[in-house]
């Protein structure tokens, strides 16, 4: 009974506050990101490629699937990527083709090392993975794996958020994903005494291998 006392107090002070606020709901920005950012003259892929980078990201641009098959086989050989959880059937077959070991049922989380998901778009400004419930894996993937690898195509390829954004509610229409997340490179912190710690709250390391064409 106190606990329902003290939250109705709280939304009541939250309704008198939005009464005063100086928020407008019709404001609109009369900025264009182009005004707003400086944007490069490079290629979507090298803008993209270079902000993860930026951000503790691995990334790693494949010409052709044989480029792809031997870039897996890398990272297999460097990380130890096995125990491999991987439930996208389309994306198994690499694995399959890469020698790869994994498995498509997430069981026994604590000893699984390594997760592989397509994704939505890629946001080039930011170096950010967008991704939903929708995919296979969902939020599995995003969140318990120490590595998490991402395997894209040059065709999700956008400059902004807002690209990504309008190209998933295009995608799904009236039956959007009950989750929509931008990964902007590994989880991290820096709430003890400024130090920044990766893998704190998802995935150690994020590689983004991006397959041309499609």
């Amino acid at each position: 009974m106190k606990n329902d006392i003290s939250k109705e107090n709280i939304l009541k002070k939250i309704r008198e506050g939005l009464k005063t606020s100086q928020f407008k709901d019709d404001f609109i920005s009369d900025y264009k990101n182009d005004e707003i950012f400086n944007t490069s003259e490079k290629s979507l892929v090298e803008i993209f490629g270079e902000e993860l980078n930026k951000i503790n990201g691995e990334f790693y641009y494949c010409e052709n699937e044989e480029e792809l098959i031997k870039n897996l086989q890398k990272l297999n050989t460097e990380k130890s990527l096995a125990k491999l959880f991987s439930p996208d059937k389309d994306l198994s077959i690499f694995l399959e083709k890469s020698g790869i070991s994994y498995i498509s049922e997430f069981v026994d989380s604590e000893n699984i090392n390594s997760a592989l998901s397509a994704c939505e778009f890629l946001v080039a400004r930011f170096g950010s993975v967008t991704v939903s419930s929708a995919q296979a894996g969902s939020r599995k993937i995003f969140s318990f794996p120490p590595i998490h690898l991402v395997i894209a195509y040059e065709s999700q390829l956008v400059l902004e958020l807002d690209d990504a954004i309008d190209g998933v509610f295009k995608k799904y229409e009236n039956n959007l994903p009950s989750q929509i997340t931008n990964i902007t490179g590994p989880s991290r912190t820096a709430d003890i005494e400024k130090t920044l710690i990766l893998g704190a709250h998802g995935p150690k390391e994020l590689i983004v291998l991006l397959l041309k064409g499609k």
